[in-house]
């Protein structure tokens, strides 16, 4: 862990010192040694803590978990009613702290049909745009409110290669995800055991594989099921929710960011997406830009008057 904890990614670090005040813990200057799972520990603490720093996710002298966003690029098919759609675009753009993203989708239809969609949500609404951004200049583009699919997109936030680990760590810690951010998350821990908060995070271990179960924020009633590998990287993220079963599963962990660019920060190159069994995406990541990227996603009027708000 020494090369690492010698390198402070300044497009994070600064990004978000100015953006908000940093936990006590969180502060880069004169603080005391990061927490250092023993080798070989098995606790919940050490596991949490290597999850995220083997996905590059701690950054800084401190070690907090500073990734807030993420731009991410791949290729691959996803099943448009029942078809397999050759993608010739798939652009996601996420805030884990609102949270919101926009899943931009164009693909070919086995027909020839080009479709393209654009999913999003923020917060507690999901809808769908014809533009990035529909609406929020009037007369530009359309937004569809999509209710109905809200779950189902909250579940592809939560489940992913970042987000899993954020929900573990919220989960254990009692707080909403956006209130682990910006916390080492030993240190976390730490804090809110000595406050009395018993852990909804549970931990297993299967041979050298760590098994992690715990809920998804903001859909009551969903839980995760993280299977990590050897190096405490994601192999699987199976979600259970009602009577139905949502997979991811992941492999060929690696730094897409650009090459100018490139801070340690680990994303999955491949992404199968399975639900009831039935595969839904595979995608094979192409780029991504994890660090403080600008991401924002306002609700269209028209969304929030559907919502009855």
């Amino acid at each position: 862990m020494s090369l690492r904890r010698s390198i402070i990614t300044s497009a994070l670090a600064i990004a978000v010192a100015t953006s908000f005040a940093l936990p006590a813990a969180a502060q880069f200057f004169g603080q005391p040694p990061p927490y250092t799972p023993e080798p070989g520990a098995r606790d919940l603490k050490a596991t949490l803590f290597n999850w995220a720093w083997h996905m590059g996710m701690l950054r800084g002298q401190a070690e907090p978990e500073l990734v807030a966003t993420l731009e991410y690029q791949a290729e691959g098919t996803v099943q448009i009613d029942g078809q397999a759609c050759a993608l010739t675009g798939y652009r996601i753009s996420a805030n884990y702290r609102i949270p919101g993203y926009r899943t931009q989708i164009d693909c070919t239809l086995p027909d020839g049909q080009s479709h393209s969609n654009i999913e999003t949500i923020s917060g507690t609404y999901s809808w769908d745009e014809d533009i990035p951004g529909a609406e929020l200049v009037p007369g530009e583009g359309a937004a569809t409110p999509r209710p109905a699919a809200l779950e189902e997109r909250l579940i592809r936030l939560w489940a992913s290669p970042h987000g899993a680990p954020k929900a573990a760590i919220a989960a254990a810690a009692g707080v909403p995800a956006s209130q682990s951010f910006a916390w080492n998350p030993a240190e976390l821990l730490d804090e809110r055991a000595a406050a009395g908060v018993e852990p909804m995070t549970t931990l297993e271990w299967q041979g050298d594989r760590a098994v992690l179960t715990f809920p998804l924020p903001g859909i009551a009633g969903a839980t995760a099921t993280a299977t990590l590998d050897e190096t405490f990287l994601p192999e699987s993220v199976v979600v259970t929710h009602a009577d139905n079963t949502t997979e991811f599963l992941y492999g060929d962990f690696q730094d897409f960011n650009n090459p100018l660019h490139r801070i340690e920060a680990l994303y999955a190159g491949t992404i199968v997406e399975r639900q009831n069994g039935e595969v839904v995406r595979e995608l094979q990541t192409t780029l991504t830009e994890v660090g403080q990227v600008y991401v924002v996603v306002p609700v269209p009027d028209s969304v929030r008057a559907a919502a009855g708000n």
